[in-house]
């Protein structure tokens, strides 16, 4: 072999050699790349958040403004909750009073009959019980007037009795009459200092909002509108709390459910609370869910628990753009429960309002509609007898 065809053997395996050596770097580099895209991904993910749409570019007077937002709502949420308790000791109190007025009413007539008795027994002169049964015409008018003179005093000791029950009934109605309208008046008082504070976090509120450019205002507009329809949907959810409870007089649909016995199961097959990235609860002032947010992307949601869907509806602007909770739906457990899933997938939501599902049925797919930057389910607990949403993570498995 001559030199030339020598060195030119050479130089192509060189070639080769560097050619293989560059698909396999590629082939690494391209690896590498989608980890990168991946870890990404997941970091994008872990950052969602209602007011992820706007929270990074939240000045310091944006940030007070929604944390007031948040101390707003809840005076107003503990205002409706007192004025409700209120109204319900004004009817126990009106109850009460009625059955006193009974109670004295009924008492009256015991004493009145009872004084027409010792009358009646003052009338018959010295005639006593004794000269009744010796007067007697033999053995069967003895028998006779002896059950006569013991049913008169059985009767006697009956009314007697009677007439002292009625009047400790009528003491214990008026000491319960008397609390109720303490926890009256301390409630009202209690009212006072909240629409104080009330008041003070809405002065405030609007100082702040005064001091705001153009574009702080525009972002305060979204945080404005995420809390009139996180209101409108807690209010939507009262309304079904009173309604379960007008249905069941007894409770039932009121009760306390310990989170260890609620049944749920987690609203993301194959997922669990490890798919959470931020598991403190609210994760920022006025959030009332969970954000489940890791490796979601195209997983379906499903109802925890059986029940019946009550809201199924998308939160649209007038332009047709999704806004504050996008998608959503929620569902009625009817053991003193109701959950939420927000920002669902555009187009997804499979039930309809009114509509039975099972445990696990799948009502919808992970999305990123309304205040969110990337795919993740908002989760929420909404607990009847609280009136409000709790920590939703004890509920999950």
């Amino acid at each position: 072999m001559s030199k030339q065809k020598k060195y030119l053997c050479i130089s192509i395996i060189i070639v080769i050699a560097i050619l293989k050596s560059a698909v396999i770097s590629f082939a690494v580099t391209e690896g590498e790349l989608n980890n990168q895209k991946n870890n990404i991904d997941e970091q994008i993910a872990e950052t969602n958040s209602e007011i992820a749409g706007v929270k990074s570019q939240m000045t310091n007077a944006l940030t007070q403004i929604n944390r007031l937002n948040s101390q707003i709502n809840s005076y107003e949420n503990e205002i409706n909750n007192l004025e409700e308790q209120l109204s319900a000791l004004n009817n126990q109190i009106k109850e009460k009073e009625e059955n006193i007025q009974k109670q004295e009413k009924k008492y009256i007539e015991q004493q009145k009959l009872l004084e027409d008795r010792l009358v009646a027994l003052y009338e018959s002169g010295t005639t006593s019980y004794l000269d009744m049964l010796l007067s007697s015409d033999g053995l069967s008018d003895f028998i006779s007037k002896y059950y006569l003179i013991s049913q008169l005093a059985e009767l006697d000791q009956e009314l007697l009795k009677k007439i002292e029950n009625e009047k400790n009934q009528i003491q214990v109605e008026k000491q319960q009459l008397e609390a109720s309208k303490q926890t009256v008046a301390s409630s009202k008082e209690t009212i006072k200092l909240k629409r104080n504070s009330l008041d003070l976090s809405i002065k405030d509120k609007n100082n702040l909002v005064s001091t705001l450019t153009e574009e702080e205002s525009e972002l305060n507009e979204k945080l404005e509108q995420l809390e009139k329809d996180r209101r409108e949907i807690q209010n939507e959810l009262t309304a079904i709390a009173k309604r379960e409870t007008s249905k069941n007089p007894s409770g039932a649909g009121m009760i306390n459910l310990a989170p260890s016995s609620c049944g749920y199961i987690f609203p993301i097959p194959g997922l669990s609370k490890s798919n959470i990235n931020n598991r403190n609860f609210p994760s920022y002032p006025g959030h009332d869910g969970t954000d489940i947010n890791i490796g979601v992307v195209g997983k379906n949601v499903v109802a925890v628990k059986s029940g019946t869907v009550e809201i199924s509806r998308a939160l649209k602007n007038s332009d047709g753009s999704y806004r504050s909770y996008g998608e959503y739906i929620t569902i009625n457990h009817h053991d003193g429960t109701q959950t939420l899933y927000a920002h669902l997938l555009a187009g997804s939501r499979t039930v309809s309002p009114g509509q039975e599902v099972t445990q696990g049925q799948v009502i919808g797919t992970v999305g990123s509609t309304g205040n969110s930057t990337g795919p993740h389910l908002h989760f929420g607990v909404f607990v009847n007898s609280k009136r409000a949403y709790v920590n939703p993570l004890p509920y999950l498995p």
